[in-house]
């Protein structure tokens, strides 16, 4: 029963990334596109409102572009560190 158990949270936990990231990055991204496609009525001045939504956009890409390179430089950890010497995410150091 313990190995059942075992298997059930390991696969719950591998579920609830999966949906975090395959579902929450297209979504925040999702949003930065509203955000960015805002626009006003007419042409004319810029207001504080279109400043702030712009903002949002930039915010919303920004933070969807550090999880893809996050994720990029995490399925790298093992080439950068022996490459470079570089140990992230807890890659082990080479062996010299």
């Amino acid at each position: 029963m313990h190995t059942f158990n075992a298997i059930a949270k390991s696969l719950g936990e591998v579920t609830l990334i999966a949906l975090v990231l395959g579902v929450g990055v297209p979504v925040i991204f999702a949003a930065g596109i509203r955000f960015w496609s805002l626009e006003p009525a007419a042409e004319g001045p810029r207001t504080s409102t279109r400043a702030v939504v712009t903002a949002l956009a930039y915010l919303c890409f920004a933070a969807a572009l550090l999880v893809v390179v996050a994720g990029i430089l995490y399925i790298a950890k093992d080439f950068i560190s022996h490459s470079f010497d570089i140990q992230l995410f807890g890659a082990k150091p080479p062996k010299k």
